[in-house]
């Protein structure tokens, strides 16, 4: 009796041990599916350098399906480094936005953006949720992501931004989701996804006026690389800029695990980037557990979690009755809870004096 419950007992255990197993193996076929996919789809990996729209399919991909939650950080990061930038810092400070409205600063600055980038995101958000094409919506979408850029680019000339602060703003852009998904997500980058990124941003670079913009991922990364050994500097208004936002990403956090959460961050940065926010440094051992943490996550993610379905989008995907754009959903407070129009976005100052287009003219046929 003994022996054959001890094999009823074994034989259950392998069972689900296998069981297990297949569902790893099924897992991460399934989760190499897109990729490979789209691999196939567009064998030559340089293919978004001269096509916009396959740039933004794949650019879409990546930010919306395939790694979310990490290319939204890596993208908060981005803006985080520009302010250890004392030319910049400097800049931000004496807006007062940053101490005054933490919150709607940086959530018109997340619209802006997501406006400007979230064009295929959106057709594909339709896609999915209704079954169906929308042309007509999906040249809108087009004329959101012209009237965004407008904004911004109407916005930054009431201030005195130098050209090479643009131009890093931008290489971080292009530079950190690709660091960050390489080093903490399921999976790195593929050369075509890289090369979408790139692609995507040169084009924004372009519509911002941003002049000498690098057109190789290596040639982004060196110029980064040289532009911070030089500026990137300690200054008190890089770190007021910095407390105003660490202060905001803890906003939703209990106060007691505050002093935590700003180990956290500290954690994150380079040696170079605490000396410029005056931050201390945590202790090697527990940088070492909160990115072995990161990368525990990327590994759960790819052996026990399946594909997304419905990509994650932050712009609403249509305007609601009012022609307002209400977003599905916020990380923080929301600040537009009834919509906004893409004129609303940014200082309260400047709030519908920019002139965007909003009966925008057809754009070429290339960009459909």
């Amino acid at each position: 009796m003994d022996t054959l419950v001890h094999y009823l007992t074994a034989y259950s255990s392998t069972k689900y041990v296998l069981a297990l197993g297949a569902y790893m193996v099924l897992v991460r076929h399934l989760r190499y599916k897109r990729i490979r996919a789209l691999q196939a789809k567009y064998p030559d990996p340089t293919l978004p350098f001269r096509n916009l729209n396959v740039a933004r399919e794949i650019a879409a991909n990546v930010a919306v399906l395939e790694f979310p939650y990490l290319n939204t950080v890596a993208l908060e990061f981005a803006l985080f480094k520009t302010y250890s930038i004392p030319s910049i810092s400097k800049i931000l400070a004496a807006t007062r936005q940053f101490t005054s409205n933490c919150l709607k600063r940086a959530d018109d600055t997340s619209l802006i953006l997501a406006e400007m980038n979230q064009t295929y995101s959106r057709k594909l958000l339709r896609e999915t949720l209704e079954g169906k094409t929308d042309p007509v919506e999906d040249l809108n979408d087009l004329k959101r992501s012209q009237m965004a850029t407008e904004r911004l680019n109407w916005i930054h000339g009431h201030y005195p931004i130098k050209q090479e602060d643009y131009l890093y703003t931008l290489a971080l852009f292009i530079l950190e989701p690709g660091s960050w998904i390489d080093r903490f997500e399921w999976r790195p980058l593929s050369e075509l996804e890289r090369n979408a990124l790139l692609a995507l941003w040169f084009e924004n670079g372009q519509n911002m006026n941003i002049q000498n913009i690098p057109t190789s991922y290596e040639a982004v990364a060196e110029w980064s690389e040289a532009f911070e050994r030089e500026y990137m500097v300690y200054a008190p208004s890089n770190v007021a800029i910095a407390n105003s936002t660490v202060n905001h990403l803890l906003s939703r956090a209990p106060a007691a695990v505050h002093p935590f959460g700003r180990k956290v961050v500290s954690a994150l940065l380079t040696p170079r980037l605490r000396k410029a926010f005056d931050m201390p440094a945590p202790s090697r051992r527990f940088v070492a557990m909160i990115e072995t943490a990161l990368w525990l996550r990327g590994g759960f993610i790819k052996y026990f979690m399946l594909p997304r379905k419905i990509p994650v989008v932050r712009t609403a995907p249509r305007a609601n009755k009012e022609g307002r754009y209400v977003p599905r959903f916020n990380k923080y407070e929301p600040v537009y809870p009834n919509g906004y129009t893409i004129d609303e976005l940014g200082p309260d100052k400047f709030r519908g004096k920019c002139p965007v287009p909003h009966n925008a003219t057809s754009l070429p046929p290339q960009d459909l």
